[in-house]
């Protein structure tokens, strides 16, 4: 895209933390990732999918710039990792998926402005075909992601590839169950609450919303609203992230739910085969190592 190679780096972006994850090599070629975890000032970053993000992108730079380390002048290209609540995301079946990307984005902005209701004008549309009818699409405003990426270039970074957070744990979530097996992925992550259930290994059912005071409430809702359309892959298991633990949601989850749950953590990052990792990563920090392994 810039001529770079694949990044060795990755920085994740949220409202309270910023973390930067690298990959590096010895003398004898052998691989290791380290990372950084800063803290951010309270109402520096505001997740939102509609409006500006970032209310001060002159201290988000100087403290990005401190977390990284570059000096003046360096670039370096790397894998920009957003909070889920900054896109909008939505699974489309289709008759026929056109095989020509040009009919393929034109029936997708179609599809979501009169489906949906989401508005286009001045967004960024995405998408990935997932089956033979099934396609993920996701919206993301322009100005949302021109500040992002603005504050990144200024801080010496060229994002060659972007993505949210949950995305980027899609291969954990799957590990959680065997092939066949339909699973959930539950991401608490930057104020947001996402949930990913897949059957056979493909994305079946996906909702990004900020996290209410309830996040119970939240996972059983939208259980309920999967079952009426999936009652042959209901998930028995789910695989939980989140960087501000609640310490009654598992086990009611548990009760009420009758679902085991399992909540993901560095562990999961060896057994995945991720052994360079040098020690525990904290929650806020797993998005960026996840991406430097995909």
């Amino acid at each position: 895209m810039l001529g770079f190679n694949r990044p060795r780096c990755s920085l994740k972006i949220g409202p309270r933390h910023a973390a930067w994850a690298e990959l590096t090599r010895d003398l004898r070629g052998r691989s290791s990732c380290s990372y950084r975890v800063a803290e951010l000032a309270d109402g520096l970053v505001r997740s939102s999918p509609g409006e500006l993000n970032i209310t001060d992108p002159v201290a988000l730079e100087a403290r990005l710039r401190e977390l990284i380390g570059l000096r003046k002048g360096q670039t370096r290209p790397a894998v920009l990792v957003l909070p889920d609540v900054c896109v909008r995301a939505s699974l489309l079946e289709l008759d026929v998926v056109p095989s020509r990307a040009d009919e393929r984005e034109a029936l997708i902005r179609w599809r979501l402005e009169r489906d949906v209701h989401c508005p286009l004008t001045e967004a960024k549309v995405v998408s990935q075909v997932l089956g033979p009818k099934t396609i993920l699409a996701v919206v993301i405003r322009d100005q949302v992601l021109r500040q992002y990426e603005a504050v990144c270039e200024a801080a010496g970074l060229a994002p060659v590839e972007v993505d949210i957070a949950s995305f980027r744990l899609w291969n954990l979530f799957l590990n959680a169950a065997a092939p066949q097996d339909p699973v959930a992925g539950l991401c608490l992550l930057d104020g947001g609450f996402t949930l990913l259930i897949f059957h056979e290994g493909r994305l079946a059912f996906q909702r990004i919303k900020m996290r209410s005071q309830d996040g119970f409430e939240d996972l059983a809702n939208s259980l309920a609203y999967y079952t009426e359309t999936h009652p042959e892959a209901v998930p028995k298991r789910l695989t939980l992230i989140s960087d501000a633990p609640e310490p009654e949601l598992m086990p009611r989850i548990a009760e009420k739910l009758k679902m085991e749950v399992v909540e993901l953590t560095w562990t999961d990052l060896r057994r995945a085969g991720w052994v360079s990792v040098e020690d525990a990563v904290p929650a806020e920090a797993l998005p960026a190592v996840a991406s430097l392994y995909q």
